[in-house]
């Protein structure tokens, strides 16, 4: 099993689209969290705060217009982008570290 060094936790709301929250709601509430763990990403990994930084740019898009709400594929893309930024290997050994843990349910 992978040691996860740091947890971007969306458990609390990420089941409650679309019946309760718009793709724009969910985006507000992603860049909270990514907002929140960005200084340990800094403080901790800053070889990948770039890319980290970017996916913060992309959900913006996303939390701030929202005729976005209506390009779920859009939004799945760029999320696939975090999951691999979270995935990445930090000592290349199966089952080692990896970077962030993202808890969706």
């Amino acid at each position: 099993m992978a040691q996860w060094q740091l947890k971007l936790i969306l458990k609390d709301f990420w089941d409650k689209y679309p019946e309760e929250l718009t793709l724009q709601q969910v985006s507000q509430k992603l860049l909270e969290r990514m907002n929140e763990l960005r200084p340990e990403v800094e403080k901790r990994f800053p070889d990948y705060l770039d890319d980290f930084d970017n996916s913060i740019e992309d959900f913006e898009l996303f939390a701030e217009d929202d005729s976005m709400n209506e390009e779920e594929e859009e939004f799945n893309y760029r999320l696939d982008n975090l999951y691999d930024w979270a995935d990445i290997s930090l000592d290349n050994t199966f089952g080692g570290k990896k970077l962030c843990w993202i808890e969706l349910f």
